[in-house]
């Protein structure tokens, strides 16, 4: 930041440069009533030699390096008389409106809170109810896979019996041929 030029708050670096500018300012401030305005424009550091000018005005200053301490001289008188600043008195008109909406705020509040659990429960019983649909789809599929496999045992076992049954079958479809064989020799030697 160049020396002499005033820099916004809006282009300070941050909290602590703006905290910096607000106590440059009041010191400043401090200089123009101790009549130090002019000494500034004469003097070689400008605005520094400004600000130390009204600090010692103020109190006393002790420079240790880069840090400069200051202590302040009737603390206690300007401790007093900035705390007797006049404040504005509260209007009793705007507490009660400010306790009137503060308690349509809690009423709306609560009616929310209330139609949020209300919709919760609702949504809590429609889960249950599509878990319990799920669970009993699930047992009965369960059922119904269970006895098909029984009865497609059942049917592979009665497939076999009747192939162990239908073993004699081509014997006996040889002794038919054999016979209708014989039958019809037997015809031919009729005739």
């Amino acid at each position: 930041m160049a020396e002499g030029r005033r820099v916004p708050p809006a282009e300070a670096e941050g909290p602590g440069e703006q905290e910096r500018l607000g106590a440059e300012r009041s010191l400043e401030a401090l200089s123009l009533e101790g009549g130090a305005a002019g000494a500034a424009a004469r003097q070689p550091g400008g605005r520094r030699a400004t600000i130390a000018s009204a600090l010692e005005l103020e109190g006393s200053v002790r420079r240790q390096g880069l840090l400069t301490h200051f202590v302040a001289s009737n603390l206690q008188r300007k401790i007093q008389l900035s705390a007797t600043s006049p404040i504005p008195p509260v209007d009793p008109a705007a507490l009660r409106e400010l306790v009137a909406l503060a308690g349509q705020v809690a009423a709306q509040v609560d009616e929310l809170l209330r139609s949020v659990h209300c919709g919760l429960q609702a949504l809590t019983a429609l889960s249950v109810g599509c878990i319990q649909t799920y669970r009993d789809g699930v047992e009965s599929l369960g059922e119904a896979v269970d006895t098909s496999i029984r009865a497609m045992y059942t049917l592979v076992a009665r497939c076999e019996e009747l192939d162990l049954a239908m073993q004699p079958v081509p014997a006996l479809a040889r002794r038919i041929r054999d016979m209708k064989g014989t039958l019809e020799r037997l015809e031919g030697l009729c005739k």
